[in-house]
């Protein structure tokens, strides 16, 4: 993980101001929260990971939704190392739901998702991110 990945700063929640800003980097809002997890998981070539440090030390509305994503991350990090198995009743349901889903035609050539659904003790979060480019 690159430095400063794992920081938190209290008191920073604002929503990033969309389109408002582009750092020294040339990173602008958009492009840095639509690369946040990607980045959280050290999942960017070295280049971008460094055009999205960059911007997020200078936007705070950015910075507060890394942090945020950043805890949503340690909660089903947490959650998954629990390792508790959903009831049979619930497994059941999801797996009916699941086949009776059919794809007729997918056109589609690149898609990125990633759904998080975390829930412990009463907590729940989810954050839903689908990016696509569809073939023309």
């Amino acid at each position: 993980m690159n430095e400063g990945q794992e920081t938190l700063r209290e008191g920073v929640w604002e929503e990033p101001a969309g389109t408002a800003g582009r750092s020294s980097s040339g990173c602008d809002c958009d492009e840095a929260v639509a690369e946040l997890w990607a980045y959280l998981d050290s999942e960017l070539e070295p280049i971008e990971a460094e055009r999205v440090k960059e911007h997020l030390e200078s936007c705070d509305g950015c910075l507060g939704e890394h942090d945020v994503e950043l805890v949503v991350k340690k909660l089903v990090k947490r959650c998954w190392e629990q390792d508790e198995a959903a009831p049979a009743d619930l497994r059941a349901r999801i797996h009916a739901t699941l086949t009776g889903v059919r794809v007729t035609e997918t056109r589609v050539t690149q898609t990125r998702v990633t759904q998080t659904a975390v829930t412990q003790t009463g907590v729940s979060a989810t954050r839903i991110t689908e990016t696509r480019i569809v073939e023309s």
